[in-house]
């Protein structure tokens, strides 16, 4: 047991008992030579439109480019804010500053969701979009943004990169918002071996719009009517996502189990998440919060467990945002938070005895 072995994610274990059928599967397209779209990337995004109940699907490269076409879709630019949370991944804030806007760092609650009571008082004349992440593996608070995006005749779109298959109040991602973003990087609960990444709606002139951009701006061959993007699902990648799709309930349920156990073993001197808002939270993460994080992880290594942290810096700080009028302001949960986070293995396949020695080590300390 000593010697044992967690790693914070290992792919091996979902990966092994489908190459077969994967490998096959790109063989024939292979010599079909399709490699750009076609019915592979269809059938991916007919199918994940069916999983996430939304009239429409558009692959595309990854989750950041995904977010960009949503807002350059909508026509948000220069001189427009978009508010998005604090503690996050930076691709949320990046999107946004990509397409010219700027982005407007709200603090999250005790869950890590944007609060929605904080959000009122940062819309203005230029407020153009809230931008909601379903963070860690739980949905938001949708409903409630969505009711502030439409009284103050805003756009609300969801960062659902995080929460592959979860639910709320029996609902997927997309529910409430005019569209919601997915990522595909391999770590995520439904992962390609690569980057990749899907937007969903169900407003079909949207839809329309999302996939004129993704193909540079063109629905005719060396025909542009606008400056779009080389953003396109890889088939190859459509084929991987396909077959894991098939698996990800399976995948989301092991997660659930994980997670279980981490809440009815802990020790209380941990803060340990749980589902709120009538959710059925997928645990892409689990996130406890600690004190002396760096003597945790450093032991952890010495005692071959892997630890991760999500997210040791909110946007508001990193250098990138240095520009940005919220620079290293206070901005409270997501500060006091940041040095505290520490993200334990959680990951299909895991086993018991992987799950007791995390759990033995964290209740030692």
């Amino acid at each position: 047991m000593n010697n044992l072995k967690v790693p914070f994610n290992d792919l091996t274990r979902i990966h092994n008992p489908i190459l077969k059928k994967i490998t096959n599967e790109i063989e024939i397209m292979s010599k079909k030579s399709s490699f750009i779209l076609g019915d592979y990337v269809k059938d991916f995004e007919y199918r994940f439109s069916e999983f996430t109940k939304s009239k429409h699907a558009i692959g595309c490269a990854n989750g950041t480019d995904a977010l960009e076409i949503v807002l350059r879709a909508l026509g948000i630019g220069h001189k427009d804010e978009v508010i998005v949370p604090a503690n996050t991944f930076i691709a949320t804030a990046l999107a946004v500053s990509r397409c010219g806007a700027t982005p407007v760092f709200l603090d999250n609650d005790e869950y890590y969701l944007l609060d929605p009571s904080k959000v009122i008082k940062f819309i203005n004349k230029n407020t153009k979009a809230i931008i909601g992440v379903n963070l860690y593996g739980q949905l938001g608070y949708n409903k409630k943004l969505k009711e502030i995006s439409k009284k103050h005749n805003i756009y609300f779109i969801e960062d659902s990169a995080q929460s592959h298959g979860a639910l709320q109040d029996n609902e997927s991602s997309g529910k409430h918002s005019i569209a919601a973003t997915y990522s595909f990087y391999p770590g995520k609960n439904l992962g390609a071996w690569g980057d990749g990444g899907c937007i969903t709606t169900n407003n079909s002139q949207l839809a329309d719009k999302i996939r004129f951009l993704r193909n540079w701006g063109s629905t005719k061959k060396y025909i542009h009517n606008a400056k779009g993007f080389n953003s396109r699902l890889d088939p190859i990648q459509a084929i991987i996502l396909n077959e894991k799709l098939k698996q990800l309930n399976v995948w989301n349920d092991e997660r659930n189990q994980i997670a279980k156990f981490y809440q009815e073993n802990l020790d209380e001197k941990f803060y340990i998440p749980y589902p709120t808002n009538s959710n059925y939270h997928v645990w892409h993460l689990f996130v406890i919060r600690v004190n002396h994080r760096s003597k945790i992880i450093k032991n952890g290594k010495k005692n071959f467990i892997e630890f991760g942290i999500h997210y040791p810096k909110p946007i508001h700080r990193q250098k990138a945002f240095q520009d940005s009028k919220q620079y290293c302001e206070e901005i409270k949960n997501a500060d006091k938070f940041s040095s505290k986070l520490l993200s334990l293995p959680i990951f299909p396949k895991m086993k018991l005895k992987e799950m007791k020695k995390v759990v033995n080590f964290l209740n030692q300390i």
